[in-house]
């Protein structure tokens, strides 16, 4: 996010994608797993019972850190002075065919939960929030508008020689899009992580023998 007076901030989602990550290889080794087994029979009754109990422990830890990052987005603005916040939809982002990795990393990011986070954090502070459209932000210079397809973390235009991170280039852009004015790139960049992950016990390597 970033404000009209000089500050922005970036809050990496890479800790809650990881842990999805590991779940999703968790799950597909629970299959192969269950796939040498007879349905209903104790041993798969077993691993049924595991996969239920790693989604619902992934779900906890996800929810912990979108909850701890949402409150460092509000307490950000509350220090910044922010009256007014505009929040970005990205539904035509989820709606693209990337391949299959990107569309199961689209269709498990929860990102109306995170809307509504911080719709409830704001109102509780006093800030008023709404959300609109996000299309095209961060492939638009926000300078001199010039467009491309970003790479990478870096945005770099070719015709005014502007260089800034993507994410806050798209900010930028919203905020154009929400107010009608142009901001100028940040002085002051704070990049933070939702909370630490915390230490998980090694799971055992699962074998037709037994589960963990």
């Amino acid at each position: 996010m970033t404000t009209n007076k000089g500050s922005a901030l970036i809050v990496t989602g890479r800790g809650i994608r990881s842990l999805k990550r590991q779940h999703n290889m968790t799950l597909g080794r629970l299959s192969r797993l269950q796939s040498r087994c007879q349905k209903g029979s104790k041993r798969w009754r077993r691993l049924q019972y595991t996969r239920a109990r790693e989604s619902r422990k992934k779900e906890r830890r996800v929810r912990d850190l979108r909850h701890k990052g949402t409150r460092q987005v509000v307490d950000f603005c509350r220090a910044a002075g922010v009256q007014t916040l505009y929040v970005g939809d990205p539904q035509g982002v989820r709606n693209e065919n990337k391949g299959r990795h990107h569309n199961q990393r689209m269709s498990q990011w929860e990102y109306g939960q995170d809307k509504q986070y911080l719709q409830e954090k704001c109102q509780q502070v006093g800030i008023a929030c709404f959300s609109g459209s996000e299309r095209g932000t961060s492939s638009r210079c926000p300078r001199c508008d010039w467009k491309k397809k970003p790479r990478g973390r870096t945005w770099a235009c070719r015709r005014c020689g502007f260089v800034g991170h993507r994410d806050i280039v798209g900010s930028m852009n919203m905020h154009l899009l929400a107010f009608g004015s142009r901001i100028s790139y940040p002085s002051l960049l704070t990049y933070r992580r939702p909370g630490p992950l915390r230490d998980r016990r090694q799971t055992k390597e699962l074998s037709p023998g037994g589960t963990s």
